[in-house]
């Protein structure tokens, strides 16, 4: 007989503390005014509300939480627009955290998952604010880990890669992609005995410390890769070996795996809107060239 365990989905928007991201706090606050400026601010908006937000309307499955978590040092025009936003969501959370740990910022959510008294058990996920996932991701995520131990981690490990097609091209491009034990929506099982966030671990080796599942029957996510990530390492080799096999001999083979994978599991956007919206994102400047939410 299975277990209702609520699932919380994380997502840290511009979240300004101790990460894996590369804008660490620093003593002259260089890093927290490069994490809100204008332009950086109205992009991560941008991807969140073309991509995001929409693959989380979209679910099938509507019985989940999403926790957005970020400081009370953002600017008060950011959080305006995130809470907006966040209303479209059901059982939204929306979090100004005062702590610049990022362990600790989420450290309250995990202990509510997991009521009456840290008894309870609860699926986690993570996803970050420029990625999305398919539609039916709930949906499975809730048949999958039902059952499943406490420490167990899922992953989703098949999707689509979204990159630039070229350092000089207004035009995005995409295909087919799969990484075992991908960041995007891996999920945890929690409960009294293991209560870590699902940002809180190296998503890339938890199989040599927890039990992982992983489920490569379906599309799961999209994920952006481009030269403004926040995790910045090694980008420019990633995206030059993506480039370098999306317009090989199989580029015909890519567009139609693609174009037959949004409509499927990605129906709220096409593969030529898709593959526009980092040239879009490319052209905005500030937070006026935004849509009123």
């Amino acid at each position: 007989m299975f277990d209702h365990r609520p699932i919380y989905g994380h997502i840290r928007f511009s979240f300004y503390g101790f990460t894996d991201t590369r804008l660490k706090p620093d003593p002259d606050d260089k890093a927290l005014a490069e994490l809100y400026d204008e332009t950086r601010m109205a992009r991560r908006f941008f991807l969140f509300e073309n991509l995001t937000l929409p693959s989380l309307i979209a679910q099938t499955d509507r019985d989940f939480t999403t926790v957005l978590m970020s400081s009370d040092v953002m600017p008060d025009r950011f959080k305006e627009r995130l809470v907006a936003l966040a209303s479209r969501l059901p059982g939204a959370i929306v979090e100004f955290s005062p702590t610049r740990r990022g362990d600790l910022a989420f450290r309250k959510v995990m202990a509510d998952s997991l009521a009456p008294r840290m008894r309870g058990t609860a699926i986690h996920f993570r996803l970050d604010d420029d990625d999305a996932l398919a539609m039916s991701y709930i949906a499975r995520l809730r048949q999958v880990s039902q059952t499943l131990p406490p420490s167990t981690h899922i992953s989703f490990p098949s999707g689509i890669m979204l990159f630039p097609s070229g350092r000089e091209e207004p035009l995005g491009a995409s295909m087919p992609h799969q990484r075992f034990l991908t960041a995007i929506g891996l999920a945890t099982v929690n409960s009294a005995k293991f209560t870590k966030n699902p940002f809180q671990m190296m998503h890339s080796n938890v199989w040599t410390r927890w039990p992982v599942i992983s489920d490569p029957s379906f599309p799961a996510f999209i994920r952006t890769q481009h030269f403004a990530n926040d995790t910045a390492a090694k980008q420019d080799r990633i995206i030059s070996g993506l480039q370098r096999e999306r317009f090989s001999r199989r580029a015909g083979r890519y567009t139609a795996q693609v174009e037959a994978m949004l409509a499927r599991h990605f129906p709220f956007i096409t593969r030529e809107r898709l593959d526009g919206l980092l040239g879009e994102c490319q052209a905005i400047r500030g937070m006026a060239d935004l849509p009123p939410v």
